[in-house]
């Protein structure tokens, strides 16, 4: 068998692989919405873990008693929730593993430092 031959046959092979696999996926994937109000600096206990599937729409919707800025982790999202106002980190679980939401605190000479503690973690699971 020439070369191309075998190649165009990978080709295809990777390409079936791909959308099958998409197509699981997408077909277990859900839109899911979670609403987090931050008080003195915590949430809720039974919002401290968020459990998802990979490939679901996730949306965090935010609340806070101070003005705040927020980091998700391993999605690289970071907004600035203010007090009377609903902020959104939105994403597809892409990603499998554990990702901390954490306060970030200015800090002296730029750039930026953490809280003590993560406010929420979220697990994507496979």
């Amino acid at each position: 068998m020439p070369c191309s031959a075998i190649f165009r046959t990978c080709l295809i092979g990777a390409v079936l692989a791909w959308a099958i696999r998409a197509a699981l996926i997408g077909a277990s994937a859900a839109e899911l919405a979670f609403d987090l109000h931050i008080e003195r600096g915590r949430v809720a206990e039974n919002m401290s873990v968020i459990r998802v599937k990979q490939g679901d729409v996730v949306r965090l919707r935010w609340s806070t008693d101070r003005s705040i800025i927020l980091h998700l982790h391993g999605y690289d999202i970071e907004r600035k929730i203010e007090p009377g106002s609903i902020g959104v980190m939105e994403f597809t679980a892409d990603v499998t593993g554990r990702f901390p939401v954490e306060v970030h605190r200015s800090s002296e000479g730029g750039g930026h430092s953490h809280g003590d503690a993560p406010l929420v973690r979220i697990e994507v699971y496979p």
